[in-house]
């Protein structure tokens, strides 16, 4: 397969494009906005070329398969939000570093169209399970191992205590969702932002309860005071 000539945020719908990937960036948007709209499997070649205004013969060209370039797509959805997705510095304190993480975690992850994305590619997971295993690896294998660093970090600091420096992330995101991803799913309002913001650092105090460090407890009562104020 040919390299698209473009970076990932192009391939996830920005704008900017150079020049001489203009007819790549064309078939990847136009790609995007069907799959998102229709789904993998009611998405046609035919569909993408039509609306990328190029030839079946240029469209093949840079994607062998529909499923190649799904898999590109996958693979520069995760990239991106990756790069949105910054990790917090301990030195602001161990409550405003997983706040600011878990704020940012919900702003990229639980919204409308990444529920889309999502659903799009775990529909096909019976015919397609290695399009679900790449999404897997690029996506939340990667933002679990991040969060791992971030409390392995933290734990050596002498802020937390686990054995399992994986599991401890995976119950910190579990926590800091919460029932959101549901909500965002099945198309339900959220709620206001204060609202999400308090079901976040109820995440985190939760999170504290169970893994901090004993004489850390003020940094969890600040948590909850200002949870309150809010």
């Amino acid at each position: 397969m040919k390299s698209p000539s473009t970076d990932h945020e192009t391939a996830a719908g920005s704008t900017e494009a150079h020049v001489a990937g203009r007819k790549e960036c064309s078939v990847i948007e136009a790609a995007r906005k069907l799959f998102l709209e229709q789904g993998f499997a009611e998405t046609s070649m035919d569909a993408i070329a039509r609306s990328a205004c190029v030839s079946k013969a240029t469209l093949y060209a840079y994607f062998p398969s529909k499923e190649a370039l799904f898999a590109y797509l996958i693979e520069a959805e995760c990239r991106l939000k990756a790069s949105r997705l910054q990790m917090p510095d301990l030195d602001i304190g161990l409550v405003e570093a997983l706040r600011s993480f878990a704020r940012q975690f919900v702003e990229v992850y639980l919204t409308p169209e990444s529920m889309a994305f999502f659903q799009a590619i775990s529909s096909e997971r019976m015919r397609f399970p290695q399009l679900c295993r790449l999404f897997f690896e690029s996506g939340p294998k990667n933002e679990l191992m991040r969060v791992a660093a971030l409390l392995e970090e933290a734990k050596d600091r002498g802020l937390l205590t686990f054995s399992d420096a994986n599991e401890a992330a995976s119950h910190f995101l579990s926590l800091v969702r919460g029932d959101l991803p549901l909500h965002t799913a099945l198309g339900l309002e959220p709620g206001a932002e204060a609202s999400v913001n308090a079901k976040v650092d109820a995440g985190i105090d939760a999170f504290l309860r169970a893994y901090r460090r004993e004489g850390t407890s003020r940094a969890a009562t600040r948590c909850r005071n200002r949870t309150a104020s809010n």
